[in-house]
């Protein structure tokens, strides 16, 4: 692992947090009720010299005592999920006026959070807790219109990036430049916050979103993926 990709899987890890983590001898272990698997998996983030096999027994152990299958964080492969990031300075400046910015999310930004495939049910409770446990600047961002959720986003800083997550649009919202909004107005939100760069991850199947972040001046980093 090169050395930027380390520093940018732990602005990563630092950035979306688990209930539960422990560094074994140089991998990140991190539990958070199954609620995804950022924060339920185990890194090498430090090549050392292992007994391989021990390591990955050691990791699986870990995880048998928490209930949880053992998952692996990998990079540089060429599946899962594309890291990319940009500068701040430089990001076309547009109206994000109709962008409010908060502390805490609101019920509201949960409920359009969950409706992604993976994230309702159970699943909302166990992200719910994740999002109050960052300890890290953190901005929720929402647009709201006729007392409706249309838009929703999280940016979180840690030295001088502002990490992206959660941007979703309601689906007949599409199109209408509300992304857009959101994503400025975390950049501009973290900007303030003293970040200088932008980061966020995509699933390389999700083309309308590469395309999308790559119209904002974003480029890609890295792949990862996780194996079980």
């Amino acid at each position: 692992m090169s050395e930027r990709i380390r520093r940018l899987e732990l602005i990563g890890h630092a950035t979306w947090p688990s209930l539960d983590d422990e560094w074994l001898n140089g991998w990140l272990l991190r539990a958070g009720g199954g609620a995804t698997r950022r924060s339920n998996s185990a890194s090498p983030v430090y090549d050392l010299d292992l007994d391989l096999d021990h390591q990955i027994s050691a990791c699986e152990q870990w995880f048998e005592r928490r209930g949880l299958p053992p998952i692996f964080r990998l990079t540089a492969c060429d599946l899962g999920a594309i890291i990319m990031t940009r500068p701040i300075a430089g990001i076309p400046a547009i109206d994000a006026s109709r962008v409010a910015i908060a502390d805490n999310p609101t019920e509201g930004w949960l409920d359009l959070m969950a409706r992604e495939p993976g994230r309702g049910g159970a699943k909302r409770a166990v992200l719910a807790e994740l999002l109050g446990r960052i300890e890290l600047p953190a901005g929720f961002a929402a647009i709201v219109h006729a007392d409706r959720m249309r838009a929703i986003g999280l940016g979180v800083v840690a030295d001088e990036y502002v990490a992206l997550f959660m941007l979703q649009t309601v689906e007949d919202q599409r199109r209408r430049g509300l992304a857009r909004a959101v994503t400025a107005a975390l950049v501009s939100w973290g900007a303030g916050e003293g970040a200088t760069q932008a980061f966020l991850q995509v699933h390389p199947s999700n083309a309308p979103a590469i395309a999308f972040y790559r119209s904002q001046g974003f480029e890609q980093q890295y792949e990862y993926w996780y194996r079980q």
